[in-house]
């Protein structure tokens, strides 16, 4: 089962991927959070990449939403 979800900036430059770390889950689960931005060739440019606790992901995408980030679908692989 693939767990993720996407969201892009209020500028529409910036997008967060985030996704289930499955190796953590069982024992202290752990989210991946992926930022970067497509390229006009549309590949996409990682900045960075942070794991954090699944309670910590879900309050900063709450946040993320609640400061005019939108839902979207799924960018890059």
């Amino acid at each position: 089962m693939k767990r993720e979800g996407w969201i892009r900036g209020i500028d529409g430059r910036w997008i967060l991927r985030f996704r289930y770390d499955w190796e953590s889950w069982d024992q202290n689960p752990m989210v991946w959070i992926e930022k970067g931005k497509l390229q006009s060739n549309r590949i996409p440019l990682l900045k960075n990449r942070k794991r954090m606790r699944r309670e910590s992901a879900v309050k900063l995408w709450k946040d993320m939403l609640e400061t005019g980030w939108r839902r979207i679908d799924p960018q890059w692989d």
